[in-house]
Formats: C-alpha cells, structure tokens, sequence
C-alpha cells in the first residue's frame, strides 16, 4: 500500500520500527509534506482517518450543502448504512472531488460496498483506492489550511492535530 500513496524517497525516509507519526514527522524535517500526510493514512484504519479528517474539515467554514455531507459523513461512521453511502456519493460529487470534503466523501464510498446500483453486478474498487482519495483530501486540506503559506505549513497543522488526536504519543 506504501507504494501507492508514497514517493519512492518517502519510503526509503520511512523506518519500520517508527509509527506513523514518527516517520510523518521525518519527513517533515526534509519538506516531504505529502509523504509525510500519507504516513498518517497508513498509521490508521480508513475510517479512523475519515473521522479525524472530517473533524479538521469541521473547524472551517462550511456552506449548506458541506454541512449536509459533513453531517451526513458523520452520520455513516456511526451506522454504514449503504444508502446513505450512495447519498453522501452524490453529494461529494456535487461539492467536487477537488474539495476536500468531496474528497472524503468519495473515500467514503470506496471503503464499503459496490460502486454499482443494486440492480447491477457488484463492481468493488480497488482496496488502495479508499487510502490514496484519503491522501489527496488530506493534502488539499493542508493547501487549503495553509492560505497564502507554502503547504508545508498546513502539513505541519495537521500533524499537530493528530498528535492531539492520539492523546500526544
């Protein structure tokens, strides 16, 4: 799955015995933001991952149509509830995958259940496909956490709010 998400540097940059905060915080040292966010999708179950992304995405302002997904979002971490799923898929869609809500949202859709309508054969994605759209939400939220600043900067906010997730191990 490393290989997916992650640079060939990044990975070399990375050490086994480190969790993934440790190696996200090394590859910080040598501006490797992206990498560095994608060690915290692998660190962590999809979901997990979904829950606090979606927590950072809460803190900003959000329009009506966002706060219906982020509720929505919200609503599916408690009870899979595959319609809702499909809902939260349109509405993801409509916001833009190229948002970092949207990106979520399309996360969403890719952990769980078939890309299909019931009235068809199951069509599963890929099992790397939930973590990399994981990545790229998490990669425009530190662009857009970063506002005039390079992306590094919203990397590093990130990773801050993660370490308070994880009770600052």
């Amino acid at each position: 799955m490393k290989e997916k998400l992650m640079t060939p540097e990044g990975i070399a940059g990375c050490r086994i015995a480190d969790s993934g905060y440790e190696n996200a915080l090394n590859l910080m040292v040598t501006s490797q933001w992206e990498d560095a966010l994608a060690c915290l999708v692998l660190d962590a179950s999809p979901e997990k991952v979904l829950g606090w992304a979606l927590q950072q995405v809460n803190a900003l302002p959000l329009g009506e149509a966002a706060r219906l997904c982020a509720g929505n979002i919200s609503q599916w971490l408690k009870s899979h509830d595959d319609a809702l799923r499909r809902d939260i898929f349109q509405q993801a869609e409509a916001l833009g995958f190229d948002t970092p809500l949207g990106a979520l949202g399309l996360a969403l859709f890719w952990m769980q259940g078939s890309m299909t309508p019931d009235e068809f054969d199951a069509v599963y994605p890929e099992p790397h496909l939930a973590p990399l759209m994981l990545h790229c939400a998490l990669k425009q939220l530190a662009v857009l956490l970063a506002a005039d600043n390079p992306p590094v900067t919203g990397a590093q906010t990130l990773l801050a709010q993660w370490q308070r997730m994880q009770g600052g191990r």
